[in-house]
């Protein structure tokens, strides 16, 4: 008995049902639709941002009532503090599109922030031509989630003929998109020169922006120019690896350094309460989603790494307006218990390399550029001179190499010894660890264990470089004080808090990858999981007794 018993937890097991002996649900209670489902994804939150400034957060409930901001969904819902990606390169694109599609890159495509393809060159993760804006400006003369393959949650209860509504918001034009899938209501993210927010014809085919953003858009214009002052508060909890045991920061309200203040999330819920009261999401027939992103958090760790003073008083303002939107919703709605509430980040990110040096910490930054420019030489050197205007590596982007067919073609060059040659050559960069090319992806001659697994997660064939660095711990591109682009721990381990009727409160020591979370949400409202899914379903969060 105790060998059947073991057979079957093992088969359960290798099909992924690692919550097969949970407690079930009753039938009464399985898909009965909540309100509200709301997921938050903080950008570029370490797992361990929750742990080390616990203690300047809130208390979970407040006078009267209120919740508070991070303590309350730590200890009123299910939190797994390793939360896990398993990509080989953790950004914005890849991880805003993974949360409610619960798919990973090598199928529903967004493998990058940028990419490159023959005969258009540069591809932006979420550029579309045809989409263009309604307002405001962009680097790009449309924006839509078409290079998005697959579904979200979002699409899944539009597509299963829910009248759900469906918004999202960010500072970041593709974590909106990227969140909200192809059949999203409205995405809004903010544009920084005009100082307004914005959507794309993708969303709004003929209309102009409805009132309600307008409005925001004119309260964030009519501060433009004026001074924006942002201070630490108190002592802090000394865990800051800067010499800096307080600081002041004066700068201009719509300056770019403006929107990497605790500014920048202030715009986010505010369009985010705008939307719940003016759309009235969660009073309507079938469950509304609603989703965000704080983008400045993201902006102010490239500035400043991971470890800076200054990210310790980021994370306590988004404490204090995560308590005031959830204080919000509870009086609108008249309580959270019709609502589901996520909250996540996109990817990690690493501390200050400059000051890793310090601590006798093997690190360093990688400069791309000069990379790009040593590979052609010796390109050049093995295959013969090109033009400037067509070299043989077209396009580099976080340590992905592209490189240029025509110019091969033109050349009779094969592929697969360019690739090899280039390879060869870029691996020795110090900082380097590895890398592998695209003949290497399809013949399966891939790194070792770990990152053999992220590559299969994560290449796509004409989304991915030809040739694919693989940097040394603590290693990052240069440019910035954190440049999240690897698959070590801390890029790809993030928290995961789920709070709900149905989710049972505590701390999750399981493994719970960020694709987990779309069949999560998917099985608390009945329905299908997103296309491309392939995350399981937490069970032992689940329970019947709120």
């Amino acid at each position: 008995m105790k060998k059947l018993l073991f057979l079957v937890a093992a088969a359960a097991l290798a099909l992924g049902f690692t919550s097969a002996f949970s407690a079930p649900l009753a039938e009464k209670n399985f898909g009965v639709m909540p309100r509200l489902v709301v997921v938050i994804a903080v950008d570029q939150m370490r797992a361990d941002t929750l742990t080390r400034f616990r203690s300047r957060f809130l208390e979970p409930e407040l006078a009267g009532g209120r919740p508070g901001g991070f303590r309350f969904l730590m200890s009123r819902g299910a939190y797994y503090p390793y939360g896990q990606y398993d990509l080989l390169q953790n950004m914005t694109g890849p991880g805003h599109a993974m949360i409610l599609s619960g798919s990973y890159p090598y199928q529903m495509g967004i493998t990058l922030n940028d990419w490159y393809e023959p005969g258009k060159g540069q591809v932006y993760c979420v550029r579309d031509d045809s989409s263009p804006l309604v307002v405001g400006q962009s680097l790009w003369s449309g924006l839509s989630p078409r290079n998005f393959l697959g579904t979200t949650v979002g699409d899944e209860l539009k597509n299963a003929g829910y009248s759900s509504r469906v918004v999202t918001m960010a500072l970041k034009d593709r974590a909106a998109i990227l969140m909200g899938g192809h059949r999203a209501d409205l995405a809004l993210w903010f544009d920084s020169k005009t100082m307004q927010w914005t959507t794309s014809r993708h969303y709004l085919p003929e209309g102009p922006m409805p009132p309600w953003v307008d409005a925001l858009s004119r309260e964030a214009q009519s501060r433009k120019g004026m001074t924006y002052h942002w201070k630490s508060e108190g002592a802090g909890t000394g865990l800051s690896s800067s010499n800096k045991s307080s600081f002041s920061h004066s700068t201009e309200y719509g300056s770019y350094a403006s929107f990497a203040y605790p500014m920048g999330v202030e715009l986010v819920v505010d369009a985010a309460k705008a939307a719940v009261k003016s759309l009235k999401l969660g009073r309507g027939r079938h469950t509304d989603l609603l989703a965000m992103s704080f983008s400045s958090h993201d902006y102010l760790a490239h500035a400043h790494g991971a470890n800076a003073r200054e990210m310790e008083e980021m994370t306590v303002s988004e404490d204090r307006q995560l308590s005031e939107f959830l204080g919000f919703l509870k009086k609108e709605l008249g309580s959270l218990d019709d609502v589901v509430i996520v909250l996540t980040a996109d990817h990690g990110g690493p501390y200050d390399p400059e000051w890793l040096k310090t601590q006798r910490i093997h690190a360093g930054n990688i400069d791309e550029a000069a990379l790009a420019t040593r590979g052609n030489a010796r390109l050049q050197e093995v295959f013969g001179s090109t033009s400037k205007e067509k070299p043989y590596v077209a396009f580099v982007a976080d340590l992905n190499f592209f490189l240029n067919p025509e110019v091969l073609h033109s050349k009779g060059i094969d592929p697969s010894k360019a690739e090899a040659e280039l390879k060869k050559e870029l691996l020795k960069t110090e900082g380097i660890l590895t890398a592998f090319t695209k003949t290497d992806y399809l013949e399966r001659r891939l790194p070792p264990e770990l990152f053999g697994r992220q590559v299969l997660k994560q290449y796509k064939l004409g989304r991915s470089g030809d040739v694919v660095l693989i940097p040394k711990p603590h290693f990052q591109t240069a440019g910035a004080a954190a440049s999240h682009l690897t698959g070590y721990a801390y890029d790809r381990t993030v928290p995961i808090l789920i709070f709900g009727k149905r989710i049972k409160p505590g701390v999750y020591s399981e493994k719970a990858d960020v694709v987990d979370i779309a069949p999560t949400l998917s099985f608390l409202l009945g329905l299908t999981p997103p296309a491309m899914s392939e995350g399981r379903i937490l069970g032992e969060i689940l329970t019947d007794s709120k």
